[in-house]
């Protein structure tokens, strides 16, 4: 073992009289270990949080929009099935279906008093989206359910669900799905009919007035993203083209990708096919669409692995205060060795090398103790959250980053290596004189 190491080991290890000096360096280790786990918990917390949001929405929403419009202002591929061919020689996506979006209000006449609500209505093809598993997670038939039933049973109601929603109109009563949230609002339950009301046209007085057509509910989705099921109701799309009297033929695609955050060079692919003469169309990524929550998102992440930084600059004073300690308690030795001719640069490796033990250990027990506390959260139901906070769960989102706990560990270990500085500048500027005279 090199001289360096051996005294590095043999100066951290004080004997009972310096039990002082052995105080300070487990109060550094200590502190590290405390930053280091803070850092791992959030870090995880925040990775938990985006996971789930990415999983509800690239469930809720299509991964890329194909938005047609024509020359003559009318809208609709006229050749649908050329452009799912080339969608699938270029993606080879999960699934690609058509699906429409319409702005509207609803009122619930048996209740009044109650406000009228702006919803987005969402037209889907019902029988193809319920051939993917995510979106069969969103279907509920009574609220609350995904929390009391086991799996299989969440899929089989879905799956009803599905089949109510896909059911044709009786009469101008279309079958509708809204959530949990906006029922509430409305005071409706499955059974239930609302009164949709159309939009006033450009350059209209503000003047809704009701549409020939009832909405009945039929069940629930729930994304868990608050602000989207608020103003969200999902039809089926056929249902969608007959209250609304348009056209049969798909106006908007919606593409299903493997990995939902490749979307955005998916989107320059597909923007490069080929559509009918007088055709064109735009498209977008669901990433686009929401690039502001998950720049916020990465942001808070961000903020708070700075704010509990300070943990770890804090037991980097710790870590001074020890090594200076140190210097302070051993100068005689310091002293000795250096008038037995041990050279300045291995004063400094030594110090180097203390601090390197007390980072790693610090380190090692902070990611034993951060990742102790994350599966006790992962596993127990030790708290429990409002629905609305995290989407997708009742629960603490937990995901570790393997990437997150090496960057803690080499800024662990950069600011353990900082802090011997200044305390083995000082042991250096010892005069072997000075600190034998000294005792």
């Amino acid at each position: 073992m090199k001289l360096e190491w051996a005294l590095a080991f043999r100066y951290l290890r004080s004997r009972h009289r310096e039990s002082s000096l052995s105080l300070a360096t487990a109060l550094a280790v200590v502190g590290v270990m405390l930053g280091v786990a803070a850092l791992l918990v959030a870090m995880s917390l925040m990775n938990g949080y985006r996971h789930n949001v990415v999983q509800v929405m690239a469930g809720a929403m299509p991964h890329l929009y194909l938005i047609s419009y024509n020359v003559d202002g009318s809208g609709g591929f006229g050749d649908e099935a050329l452009v799912r061919e080339q969608i699938q020689q270029r993606l080879n996506p999960r699934a690609i279906t058509p699906f429409l979006i319409m702005d509207s209000m609803l009122t619930n006449p048996a209740a009044m008093g109650t406000p009228v609500r702006g919803v987005m209505i969402r037209g889907v093809a019902t029988a193809q989206e319920a051939e993917r598993p995510d979106f069969l997670q969103l279907l509920q038939e009574g609220a609350g359910e995904v929390h009391t039933l086991s799996q299989e049973q969440r899929l089989a109601s879905a799956r009803r669900v599905a089949g109510l929603l896909a059911a044709p109109p009786v009469g101008r009563v279309f079958p509708v799905l809204i959530s949990p949230t906006l029922a509430a609002k409305l005071l409706v339950h499955p059974g239930d009919q609302l009164v949709p009301l159309r939009f006033p046209k450009k350059g209209e007085n503000f003047n809704p007035r009701p549409m020939d057509a009832r909405l009945e509910v039929v069940g629930y989705f729930e994304t868990g993203i608050l602000s989207f099921d608020e103003m969200a109701v999902m039809m089926d799309l056929n249902a969608v083209q007959a209250m609304f009297h348009l056209e049969s033929k798909a106006h908007s695609l919606g593409v299903f990708l493997d990995d939902p955050m490749a979307a955005m060079g998916a989107a320059e692919a597909v923007s490069e096919i080929k559509v009918g003469k007088g055709e064109d169309f735009t498209v977008s990524s669901w990433l686009e669409t929401n690039r502001g929550m998950f720049q916020l998102i990465q942001t808070q992440k961000v903020a708070l692995g700075l704010v509990l930084m300070v943990i770890v600059v804090v037991a980097f004073f710790g870590m001074v205060s020890a090594l200076v300690m140190l210097v302070v308690e051993k100068t005689r030795e310091i002293a000795g060795l250096k008038a037995l001719g041990m050279k300045d640069s291995t004063v400094r490796k030594m110090f180097f090398w203390q601090g390197v033990l007390i980072g790693v250990g610090g380190l090692t027990l902070g990611i034993g103790l951060g990742l102790g506390v994350l599966w006790v959260l992962d596993t127990f139901p030790l708290v429990s959250i409002p629905a609305g906070v995290y989407p997708g769960s009742d629960r603490i989102p937990v995901l570790v980053d393997w990437r997150d706990i090496v960057v803690v560990a080499v800024a662990t270990l950069g600011v353990s290596m900082t802090a011997t500085w200044y305390p083995a500048n000082k042991a250096m500027a010892l005069k072997p004189v000075d600190g034998l005279r000294s005792e």
